[in-house]
């Protein structure tokens, strides 16, 4: 079961810039390795347990400015210290697997918000192949870009079924992918 997550609303910082990165492991070259997060709704995004690395403006609070944050048992803490978050990368990558039952959890739910605008057996047996494609995905990077392709062409993709159904025979029962 996905947990809920909490939503942030965050507006373009002084240098007209807003981000969400989750930090997910350590990374050679910049010591931290962060997937930028996308925005769920025009200026908000999903914030589950986990560390992040923030900036941009929230109404009503100090701005984040590439500010280190941790969400538990989705209450914030702000102002880490690099080293403090550093000095929690093994705990983060040991959580992985909750992160990647995670967006898998996600992706699903956006493909049946896709199949339920469409309402077709053929469009239903294509998002199923879909969704069973991502049991072969295990890396949170690629799941994490796809969840964000999905969630920039989710509307194309509810249009282009929707018309390919529109121009189907009644009787066909062919492949609409």
């Amino acid at each position: 079961m996905l947990p809920e997550p909490q939503k942030l609303t965050l507006f373009p910082h002084e240098d007209e810039k807003k981000w969400v990165a989750e930090i997910i492991g350590d990374d050679p070259t910049f010591k931290l390795k962060r997937t930028f997060l996308p925005e769920i709704a025009p200026n908000t995004y999903d914030i589950y347990d986990g560390y992040y690395q923030i900036h941009g403006i929230h109404p009503g609070i100090t701005p984040f400015t590439k500010e280190y944050c941790v969400v538990e048992q989705g209450h914030m803490q702000r102002h880490l210290t690099f080293p403090q978050v550093l000095r929690q990368v093994e705990a983060i990558k040991a959580k992985e697997p909750e992160r990647v039952e995670r967006i898998k959890a996600q992706l699903i739910q956006q493909f049946d918000d896709i199949d339920a605008a469409v309402d077709h057996e053929l469009v239903h047996e294509d998002l199923l192949f879909q969704k069973e494609q991502l049991d072969m995905m295990d890396d949170f990077d690629q799941l994490a870009q796809a969840y964000q392709q999905l969630l920039r062409q989710k509307k194309t993709m509810i249009q282009r079924y929707r018309d390919q159904v529109a121009t189907l025979p009644d009787d066909y029962q062919g492949d609409i992918g």
